[in-house]
């Protein structure tokens, strides 16, 4: 099973773009693509401040545009959009294929610099799980990895990528890599942050998406450009950490607590 990790700047209306980024991305056999957070919107400090009928018009378009070429490529898009409904404004990941479905952000960043909680409304739902031939894929926002509930939630559906769509700013690059190596290495997962470039005023989004192995190992990091990443990822390799490493049957056989 390859992916497709994009790395980008903003790209609200850029149709080439996207289309470009597609069209490599099914020409090296990936079945799936991923973009970051704030690049079919604007980045979140900007939004605060639009109007929320320019918000939820430049949202259409992006699905609409992204459900073309999904259709074109044949390929399963997830990219983070803000919906908007009845005025409400929703964070969301839209996975698009031949039908569209969006998972609601559950936890939200409640900072003063940087409030969405205050800003979004919030839908409870689970996190979002499906699934590409045999390939189980998990689905949380850069944010929401802080919170091991999560993490919990898919080793108990026994997904087997957990996809990130991410913002990172700040200099945080070595915290996020860290944290996710560990994530990647005690669940057995393969862990891929797709992270977006560019800047807003002062704040510099670095990019250096990356992907994980099952291990926790390093198998692809790129720079802080604009770029486009194909990540294969096999099943045996799944198999074979969990068979020398033991550690949920090892959970499993302790019960006093």
């Amino acid at each position: 099973m390859k992916i497709a990790v994009i790395q980008s700047d903003n790209i609200p209306y850029d149709k080439a773009k996207l289309s470009f980024f597609m069209q490599n991305a099914k020409k090296e056999g990936a079945r799936l693509i991923i973009l970051p957070e704030y690049v079919l919107n604007r980045f979140f400090k900007e939004i605060e401040k639009m109007p929320i009928s320019f918000v939820k018009n430049q949202s259409n378009r992006q699905i609409k545009h992204l459900k073309h070429l999904a259709n074109i490529y044949n390929l399963t898009v997830i990219a983070p959009v803000v919906k908007v409904i009845n005025d409400k404004k929703y964070k969301t990941v839209v996975k698009i294929d031949k039908n569209i479905k969006y998972y609601y952000q559950q936890a939200l960043m409640p900072y003063s610099h940087w409030n969405e909680e205050k800003f979004f409304d919030k839908k409870e739902m689970k996190p979002m799980v499906f699934k590409i031939g045999n390939f189980k894929f998990g689905v949380m926002f850069g944010f929401e990895a802080h919170i091991n509930k999560f993490w919990k939630y898919f080793k108990e559906k026994k997904v087997e990528a957990v996809l990130i769509p991410s913002i990172g700013t700040f200099n945080s690059h070595n915290r996020w890599l860290e944290i996710f190596k560990t994530k990647a290495f005690l669940n057995h997962f393969y862990v891929i942050r797709a992270n977006r470039t560019g800047s807003y005023k002062e704040w510099k989004f670095y990019g250096k998406s990356f992907a994980l192995s099952p291990e926790g190992e390093v198998l692809n990091i790129l720079g802080n450009k604009e770029e486009i990443a194909i990540i294969e990822l096999k099943k045996e390799k799944i198999k074979e950490a969990k068979k020398e490493w033991k550690f949920s049957d090892i959970e499993k056989s302790i019960k006093h607590f």
